[in-house]
């Protein structure tokens, strides 16, 4: 190991050696001159405007110029950021008093005075941990040979430096080691290597600058935070450890997202700063006496943070930094064992029932794709949140981005909402000029109906036989496909869905009945495309006859495209368009922030201004800053890359290859876009609702997760993810032809398969 640096004594230079220095190079006469603290080399503080830094003898020409170029590279990246400059000649070559040759630079004083000793609590170490971070980042793009140096104060040779002081410690050194090794596959570059207490400069409170860039070294981002971290830690008592933790990672977080890996090492990178700097100190301390205050003072608070984080697991520390940082892994805060029993305890029972007759726990998803905890694959055919694929970068970076910076309620003006209100209303039809952003499907359809029974003086909903609009209470009353038996609400009427092309010409106002006579309707509720009802085709004409009979009975029309909008029906983006009317009311869900909680109500300005007029509408969370993040992110995506017009064409095929199974457990395949309802026909003994779980269980065993919906449960329902290509298709009916199979002989019946 190279320990020149290290070795060598500090430059030495009388007060008029000093002076004559400054003349020379610098044209600075009669300057007032005091010391200042450093570990190997010598610094003054000149007029108090200016610091002379002169190296270590021993130390390299290179090195020096890493730390010229990197002060000019930070200032260009980050002109905000408070590092000292250059004055004059970037570098001076001086001789000391040994006639030792040393390189010497002049720089600018910052304000404020090192952190070190002073006041700290956690808005100052927010502060610490911001300028951390900016300073990595600030460095990213910066390279210099001499950053690959062998230095001792680099944590990764901490066993190395420990050995050679021999301090002992071995079975603490042993702990940090995988840790360390870690560090090789975690983001590098050249790091500032010394962002402590020492070196950043506050005054009031408030941070000035970071300064003395001498121990810069190529290393992991996350090593370089460990040394920052530990500087603040060992100025902590216990009961301030986590306080000040959090504040340090919250401030850093602000301008450099730590991954979850990289937080799973730095409890362990903090212990190996710790052991390097108890170590170094042992190494040099009596070598160097002159300077044994600088060099061994920090040597008592190291220990004792040692001892204290030491006290911690590796697997206790990493989970409570993990917790700190919000990196933690829930998907295995419950054993996966004690799981069901534990959510049927907590969280309702039978009140809220979970898919399959053996649940899944998916543990991440990735595009069409879910993984289940244990390790196992499937292909997603019936999620339309994840409209654009499951995780897509570009919605959970912008929702991460938008949330570090801002997420607060809609009562403040913000560009990114009005911008996604007018990117919504640009794609419907003219009269509908007017969006209010709710957090769901559920809530977007409650204020609809507020809407409407305000508009109209109606106190009457009306909805097909079979439909699903929320789970709110009255929206539950708005869903006969929840009714239980028997149930059938006041002030709700229902229409029968369409089941038949004979349908089309007699459907109307006569079609819709209201259950209780003398009650004026306000709402005509109706999913575009009857997914509830088993995804059912029908023509313009039913829905004209609808519109027409709504405003007839003087209700207002909504088309509710939670489930159909957004794409999947086509490039038009609603489905509503196809059938060649125009709603009162349009309300959307689900897909629209994919998987973040969004939902909107579209109208004309006179409905809304009819409950303006008596109330105000606000909800919390909706039109939020994050909001708009998501609901951007999943336009761009769909503007971008076709998937509406890909959706439209690929529906088509999986369409014309489900009929192509020709089985005799198969009826009809209706749906429009990437959609499919496929009529399941009774086998044998079975039913066909017992026959279409069948055929869920078995395409579950085979890896491909799809639905059931219709009046008997005896429709599946494949409505996937956009991003689903020929290959998942392919794949999808490959796997239903065999699940027909199995089911087919379970149920006594010899099932006849298409062999393409």
């Amino acid at each position: 190991m190279t320990t020149g640096i290290f070795a060598e004594p500090a430059p030495r230079f009388s007060v008029d050696g000093l002076r004559s220095v400054l003349r020379e190079h610098w044209s600075l006469t009669a300057a007032e001159l005091a010391p200042l603290d450093s570990e190997r080399d010598l610094n003054v503080l000149v007029d108090g405007r200016f610091v002379l830094k002169i190296s270590n003898p021993a130390e390299s020409v290179e090195v020096v110029d890493m730390e010229t170029q990197a002060l000019q590279h930070i200032r260009a990246a980050d002109p905000g950021l408070p590092v000292p400059e250059i004055v004059g000649v970037p570098v001076a070559v001086v001789r000391d008093s040994s006639d030792r040759e040393c390189l010497t630079r002049l720089i600018t004083l910052l304000p404020g005075s090192p952190v070190e000793g002073g006041p700290l609590d956690p808005s100052l170490a927010v502060q610490i941990g911001a300028i951390a971070g900016r300073v990595s980042v600030a460095l990213q793009g910066f390279f210099h040979s001499a950053a690959g140096r062998s230095l001792m104060w680099d944590i990764r040779r901490m066993p190395s430096v420990v050995a050679a002081a021999g301090i002992g410690m071995g079975s603490v050194v042993d702990r940090a080691v995988p840790a360390l090794k870690a560090t090789a596959s975690l983001p590098s570059g050249v790091q500032h290597g010394d962002v402590t207490l020492t070196n950043v400069l506050a005054d009031n409170g408030t941070v000035t600058g970071v300064i003395d860039f001498g121990d810069m070294h190529h290393t992991a981002a996350v090593a370089d935070l460990a040394v920052t971290l530990t500087s603040v830690l060992r100025r902590s008592s216990s009961d301030l450890l986590w306080p000040l933790t959090e504040a340090v990672l919250r401030g850093y977080h602000g301008h450099r997202a730590l991954s979850p890996a990289e937080v799973a090492v730095l409890g362990e990178l903090v212990i190996a700063r710790l052991l390097t700097t108890l170590a170094v100190s042992a190494s040099r301390r009596g070598a160097h006496a002159d300077n044994h205050r600088y060099i061994t003072q920090y040597d008592n608070s190291s220990s004792r943070a040692l001892d204290l984080l030491s006290g911690f697991s590796p697997d206790d520390l990493a989970d409570r930094l993990s917790r700190l940082a919000g990196t933690r892994d829930l998907a295995g805060a419950v054993t996966s064992a004690d799981l069901p029993a534990k959510r049927a305890e907590t969280m309702g029972g039978k009140l809220s029932p979970l898919f399959y007759d053996r649940p899944l726990e998916i543990a991440r998803g990735s595009g069409p794709w879910l993984f289940a905890k244990d390790g196992a694959r499937y292909l997603d055919a019936y999620n339309n949140v994840a409209v654009i694929g499951h995780a897509h970068p570009a919605v959970t970076r912008a929702v991460g981005l938008q949330m570090a910076s801002l997420n607060t309620h809609s009562r403040y003006l913000h560009g990114g909402i009005v911008d996604l209100a007018t990117r919504i209303l640009a794609t419907m039809p003219a009269p509908l000029d007017t969006i209010l952003f709710t957090t769901s499907g559920t809530e977007a359809n409650e204020l609809a109906w507020r809407l409407a029974t305000e508009y109209t003086g109606g106190d009457t909903a009306i909805i097909a036989e079979h439909a699903y609009h929320g789970s709110s209470k009255w929206m539950a009353d708005l869903s006969s496909n929840e009714w239980p038996p028997g149930h059938r609400p006041p002030h709700v009427a229902t229409f029968e869905a369409p089941r038949g092309p004979e349908l089309s010409e007699t459907v109307g106002a006569a079609r819709i009945s209201l259950a209780a006579e003398g009650l004026r309707p306000a709402l005509v509720l109706v999913d575009s495309q009857f997914t509830s009802e088993g995804i059912l085709d029908a023509p313009g004409t039913f829905f004209a006859g609808l519109v027409s009979g709504a405003h007839a009975a003087g209700a207002l029309y909504l088309a509710d495209e939670v489930q159909s909008g957004y794409g999947r029906s086509g490039p038009q983006l609603w489905r509503f368009l196809l059938s060649g009317i125009t709603p009162d009311i349009v309300t959307l869900g689900k897909p629209m922030g994919a998987g973040y909680p969004i939902g909107a109500v579209v109208t004309r300005r006179a409905i809304a201004d009819a409950l303006a007029a008596r109330y105000e509408y606000f909800s919390t969370f909706a039109a939020t800053p994050a909001a708009a993040a998501a609901g951007h992110a999943v336009l761009d995506i769909l503007d971008l890359t076709s998937l509406p017009a890909q959706a439209a064409s690929l529906g088509s095929l999986l369409r014309s290859r489900l009929r192509d199974l020709d089985s005799p457990l198969l009826g009809e395949v209706r749906g429009t876009g990437l959609l499919a309802g496929i009529d399941v026909l009774p086998a044998g003994s079975l039913t066909s609702r017992q026959v279409t779980q069948s055929l869920l269980s078995s395409l579950v065993a085979q890896g491909v997760l799809a639905g059931s919906t219709g009046p008997r449960g005896d429709v599946l329902k494949v409505r996937p993810p956009l991003v689903w290509e020929e290959r998942h298709v392919t794949h999808f009916v490959d796997r239903l032809q065999h699940a027909l199979r199995a089911t087919g002989e379970q149920g006594g019946v010899v099932t006849k398969l298409a062999s393409g």
